[in-house]
């Protein structure tokens, strides 16, 4: 890292990113009041059948899995801002739809489940766009600093003050969580609505494929990323890492209650933990890019993370779990945002919504296996371990699957990260 490169990337980012930031805080805003009252609503309609209760989540999910890589063709092919403005409008009418749904009694759980996909497909597009139009705010070196600031935002609306507003709304109204929602979604829309665009950020579909070249073009983009050894590299290792990272978030819930013997408000308080961790993270990134030597920052995260978890492994005690969820939740986001920054900054502009959406089938997927892996992982040992230990077994699943990541893929991706992001 050149010593320019400090001064330039402290510099302010801009009028238009801090109204594209403050609309993707608004819009997360309404995603932390939907994590609360959506499982509420469900729950509520079938207390007694997880299974119903849990196709309302699985709905919301799907869209990640199905329609992610034709997303970032759209995304390719559409104005970024544009479409973030039709995606929340969307999203803000079917909330108020479901508001009048709830209101007048009329709600099941397969309508929940509707909604939930569809709400899910807007969010798909969100997201993928947002990620993608970043580039176009700020400069190349100031992407750390800019993703760090949104990723933050993020966990603060969503964690911070999107779930306890749910919560607190259930309390006065089933339908007043969602008229929160259309109002931080209106707020989102206003703010993305006056962002000054420019030509140059209107990416125009090819004259004549239309809808007949959708595949062709998710194609390309998946060969976009396959095809570029640093993308490459990312992708193989988040198909390991993601998948044994999954196993420990689908059984943590457990680990707190059976191996630490805490109860919802020791879980809630090692969450915060977590949480509190991940925005020092997101916020830490530009300034530890640029002391560690180039390229190293990915490779330092995921070692640190592996042995944190091992610890908690070997120690599964309250203060050490504390201590190792608040750093590893800073490490992932650091990861997070230093490879989002680096993927932005390697690929070309007319690629990157379908790079960015082939990236997220790919972690998005892999989690879904890994949750689903967890769960079996941890019932196929308890006969034989206890319960309790069992479950610390995810958590040495990282740690080794971390490891053995750094060990044999960790100078590799340094020399790439260096190669290809200059």
């Amino acid at each position: 890292m050149s010593d320019s490169t400090a001064p330039t990337s402290a510099s302010p980012l801009g009028g238009r990113f801090w109204a594209f930031w403050s609309a993707a805080l608004a819009s997360n805003l309404s995603d932390g009041v939907a994590m609360i009252a959506m499982p509420w609503l469900a729950s509520s309609l079938s207390p007694d059948n997880a299974a119903l209760v849990a196709l309302v989540a699985t709905a919301g999910r799907l869209p990640w899995l199905l329609l992610a890589l034709p997303a970032g063709v759209f995304v390719d092919r559409s104005p970024r801002f544009t479409l973030m403005v039709r995606a929340n409008s969307l999203r803000l009418v079917l909330w108020a739809v479901l508001a009048l749904v709830v209101f007048t009694g009329w709600t099941s759980i397969p309508l929940l489940a509707f909604f939930a996909f569809c709400f899910g497909a807007m969010e798909v597009c969100y997201d993928t766009a947002a990620e993608t139009a970043v580039p176009a705010l700020v400069p190349r070196e100031r992407l750390e600093r800019a993703n760090g600031h949104v990723r933050s935002g993020a966990v603060v609306a969503q964690e911070f003050v999107g779930r306890p507003l749910g919560g607190f709304a259930l309390t006065l109204g089933p339908a007043l969580p969602f008229l929160f929602n259309i109002a931080a979604l209106l707020v989102s829309v206003v703010a993305l609505a006056r962002i000054p665009v420019r030509t140059t950020e209107h990416p125009k579909a090819p004259a004549g494929r239309g809808m007949r070249g959708v595949f062709s073009d998710v194609v390309e983009g998946v060969q976009a990323l396959w095809n570029r050894p640093l993308l490459r590299a990312v992708a193989i290792i988040s198909v390991f890492f993601n998948t044994a990272y999954a196993t420990l978030l689908s059984t943590q819930v457990l680990f707190v209650r059976d191996t630490l013997g805490s109860g919802p408000t020791g879980f809630g308080l090692l969450m915060a933990f977590a949480a509190v961790g991940s925005i020092v993270g997101g916020q830490s990134v530009a300034w530890l890019r640029s002391v560690l030597p180039h390229g190293t920052l990915p490779v330092w995260s995921l070692a640190a993370v592996a042995v944190l978890y091992l610890g908690v492994a070997v120690f599964p005690n309250v203060p050490v779990v504390a201590a190792a969820y608040f750093l590893s939740g800073g490490l992932v986001m650091g990861y997070s945002v230093a490879m989002t920054s680096i993927r932005q900054r390697v690929t070309p502009d007319h690629l990157l919504g379908r790079v960015n959406a082939a990236m997220r089938t790919v972690g998005w997927g892999m989690s879904a296996v890994g949750m689903a892996a967890g769960g079996v992982l941890v019932a196929s040992l308890a006969p034989a371990l206890g319960q309790a230990d069992a479950l610390r077994v995810p958590y040495t699943l990282v740690s080794v699957v971390g490891l053995v990541v750094v060990v044999f893929f960790g100078r590799r991706l340094t020399g790439l990260v260096r190669e290809y992001d200059v």
